[in-house]
């Protein structure tokens, strides 16, 4: 029973309309995960913490970016 009501959960969380990007509670996030090369690991902490950003703002900051213009 408590898979079909997590499930349950799931389908109906997609059919919601999006939050913005980065106002997600911490509650609601789950962990995405991949492997970068290291230089790319470095840079990308570096550039969050010289502008006081979480590693996960940047992404979403990144990731809203690149829609942006790809619709233009």
């Amino acid at each position: 029973m408590q898979k079909a009501s997590s499930t349950k959960r799931l389908s109906k969380n997609a059919a919601q309309p999006p939050q913005v990007l980065g106002k997600r509670n911490a509650a609601s996030s789950i962990p995405l995960n991949f492997k970068v090369p290291e230089e790319f690991r470095r840079e990308f902490k570096t550039y969050a913490a010289q502008h006081s950003k979480k590693l996960n703002q940047l992404l979403f900051d990144a990731f809203a970016a690149l829609k942006e213009k790809d619709a233009r």
